[in-house]
């Protein structure tokens, strides 16, 4: 299979559309129509939360300049309707520009899988696209069992495995994390997947240390405050033959209790 190119995340990449699907469908299964804007639908698996508004104003600019680059894609519910597949933004923005009809490529089936990861694919395209978004989709692929497994899901959407583990593990981050996340629009997903390694209930402040770091940076000092804990965690140490007590940083008044504790062991070894 051939390596997608580099997207360019310029407004021309507002009119991505995926291939490897349409190319899939025999010609005669598609065609070229206008339709009407009121005849549209949203895809119900749209993983979209939101639009920008200002973001469409922009491409509603650039296509009264240059007219649309490429059609929407739509399925048709043989009710008059027609179920959007490929280019809500584009839609939204004739919508802007009060036209009543758009240029559309119109399928006359597909599969369930393919509707409901087809709007995925186009939109890790975007820029603009949130981890959480994403995260939220992919869940919910899993959970209707549209695929089977993380590796299928990464192969379907063209993602590695593990860059799908990942986004998954930013829903397990806490409810408090993900508000601030939201608010400003955070979009490392590795630094996110990251801060799963720091306790729940610190999770929002570590966030908000390193949220304006660079990513090497953040990533540095999230393991830092791992070895840390490790060496909290690691205070007595045991064999069958000896016990060590590291009590480096401890206080003096802490020292006094754990030498009366030592001297009730010495006593129970005598």
């Amino acid at each position: 299979m051939a390596k997608r190119k580099k997207i360019d995340f310029s407004l021309a990449s507002e009119v991505f559309e995926d291939a490897s699907l349409t190319d899939s469908i025999p010609k005669k299964e598609k065609r070229k129509t206008l339709i009407n804007l009121n005849a549209l639908i949203s895809n119900p698996h749209q993983p979209r939360i939101q639009m920008d508004e200002k973001n469409i104003i922009e491409l509603a600019d650039s296509i009264r300049e240059n007219g649309l680059l490429q059609a929407i894609t739509v399925l048709n519910n043989n009710d008059e309707t027609y179920t959007i597949v490929f280019g809500h933004r584009r839609a939204a923005a004739y919508a802007y520009l009060d036209k009543e009809s758009i240029e559309a490529t119109v399928i006359d089936s597909l599969k369930e899988k393919d509707l409901v990861i087809a709007p995925i694919v186009e939109n890790l395209q975007r820029k603009d696209m949130s981890p959480i978004e994403i995260a939220i989709a992919l869940d919910k692929v899993l959970k209707m069992k549209v695929v089977n497994t993380q590796e299928d899901l990464s192969r379907s959407i063209g993602l590695s495995q593990s860059r799908v583990s990942k986004l998954l593990s930013i829903l397990k981050l806490s409810v408090d994390l993900l508000k601030e996340v939201k608010n400003i629009n955070y979009k490392d997903a590795t630094v996110l997947a990251a801060l799963n390694k720091v306790p729940i209930e610190k999770q929002l402040v570590t966030f908000n240390t390193i949220k304006n770091f660079k990513r090497d940076d953040a990533l540095n000092e999230l393991k830092n405050l791992s070895i840390k804990k490790e060496v909290t965690l690691k205070r007595v140490t045991h064999s069958n033959s000896s016990i060590k007590i590291n009590t480096k940083g401890i206080s003096a008044d802490i020292k006094t209790e754990l030498m009366k504790h030592l001297k009730i062991i010495e006593e129970l070894l005598n």
